[in-house]
């Protein structure tokens, strides 16, 4: 039988993961992939289009204080998550990780739509 990536379900990939994290215990990384693989079976393109769900649901899963993510090892903001990154179950007592909030692009000003300074003929000279 084979899986669907786009009918699989948020909350099927949020179950696989808590439950995962939680076989392994609070030390112990899951690599997203094993999510993945333990979905929709070992064909490779089949599970690499889960990637992206897998993604989304961890950052809400850490959001929601439920599951660290890992970048090098360390806990990393998931909002700014990129390249390659494990998970793994808070230990008891512990709390999640705080990141700093990420700055707001700055609005833009009248000044950075003003064309009249650009010199549209510089090459008539």
């Amino acid at each position: 039988m084979t899986i669907d990536p786009r009918r699989v379900k948020a909350a099927e990939i949020r179950a696989r993961m808590t439950s995962l994290a939680a076989e392994r215990g609070p030390g112990r990384n899951v690599d997203p992939m094993e999510v993945a693989v333990a979905i929709a079976g070992h064909d490779e393109k089949i599970w690499r289009r889960l990637m992206k769900p897998i993604k989304e649901e961890a950052k809400r899963l850490a959001a929601a204080g439920e599951i660290v993510v890992l970048r090098k090892g360390k806990p990393t903001d998931p909002e700014t998550l990129r390249g390659l990154w494990r998970f793994r179950a808070l230990a008891e007592g512990e709390a999640p990780p705080v990141f700093e909030p990420r700055a707001a692009a700055p609005a833009p000003t009248d000044e950075d739509d003003d064309l009249d300074d650009f010199d549209f003929d510089d090459d008539e000279d």
